[in-house]
């Protein structure tokens, strides 16, 4: 199955250490040999960057892993194909435009029956994963709602979520660049880091870093990883079949519910 890295900043963060260990398990340390793509929100707009080769020994990776590319925001996947060939148009992270902002998708998991998933037509499948096809559904659902709304966006997101984990495995991260949400119908971790700064031990890359060095004093920064990156004692599991929202690292209080149709 498939791996996701997800991060949340409130500032431009050099994301190399953590790509040099996440990569590993793409054809390394792990079996997710069938492409790799990072998006990354900066301050002058989206870009990523998709490569069929695994992670661990890609050229592109290697670029990734020796460059400094910083981001407010980003999604990582490493693939294991599992449903649809394997092809760029079938390599995460997706992306479509809604209400003039680009909104980025990464998903981990298997779904059965997804093709039952209606789709209004607005937003299709460019390729054959069950991923897109449940990405594009929940655009339709999320283009109902202001999505400026933080905790309205994550509301949706658990009803939407329930669904999909009733079909298989859901895991998944979403981005509109402002907030980063995530949902796990199976174990997934998250890490804040924030002053005063410790050394943190790459698991996979065995590459230590003084993040004190590497980080402004004012940095708050949270990851999001299908399994923990580092040696860091304060790994959390994220909670199941719920999801949570991140902006400028941080994770926000849910104090609004609303319940959508299950439609």
């Amino acid at each position: 199955m498939c791996e996701l890295l997800g991060m949340s900043a409130n500032a431009a963060l050099d994301l190399r250490f953590s790509w040099r260990a996440f990569r590993r398990r793409g054809g390394g340390n792990g079996p997710h040999r069938d492409g790799f793509g990072v998006g990354v929100y900066r301050d002058d707009g989206y870009h990523d960057f998709h490569d069929l080769s695994p992670a661990a020994e890609s050229p592109l990776a290697d670029f990734l892993a020796n460059t400094i590319v910083p981001a407010t925001t980003l999604l990582g996947h490493i693939r294991q194909a599992n449903e649809g060939s394997i092809e760029l148009q079938n390599t995460y992270p997706f992306t479509r435009e809604m209400g003039g902002r680009l909104w980025c998708y990464a998903m981990q998991g298997q779904l059965a029956g997804y093709e039952a998933l209606p789709l209004s037509g607005r937003f299709t499948p460019q390729g054959s994963t069950d991923g897109e096809h449940a990405f594009c559904w929940l655009l339709d659902r999320l283009s109902e709602i202001d999505r400026s709304d933080s905790a309205a966006v994550a509301a949706l997101m658990d009803v939407c979520g329930e669904r999909l984990a009733g079909m298989g495995v859901f895991n998944a991260l979403l981005s509109d660049g402002r907030t980063l949400y995530a949902y796990a119908s199976k174990p997934m971790h998250w890490l804040t880091r924030r002053a005063p700064f410790g050394v943190a031990n790459a698991l996979d890359s065995g590459e230590r870093l003084d993040l004190a060095v590497h980080c402004d004093e004012a940095n708050v920064h949270t990851l999001i990883v299908t399994q923990p990156l580092t040696d860091e004692p304060c790994w959390q599991v994220m909670p199941a079949n719920r999801a949570v929202a991140f902006r400028a690292g941080e994770r926000l209080t849910r104090d609004v519910h609303e319940t959508f149709s299950r439609g």
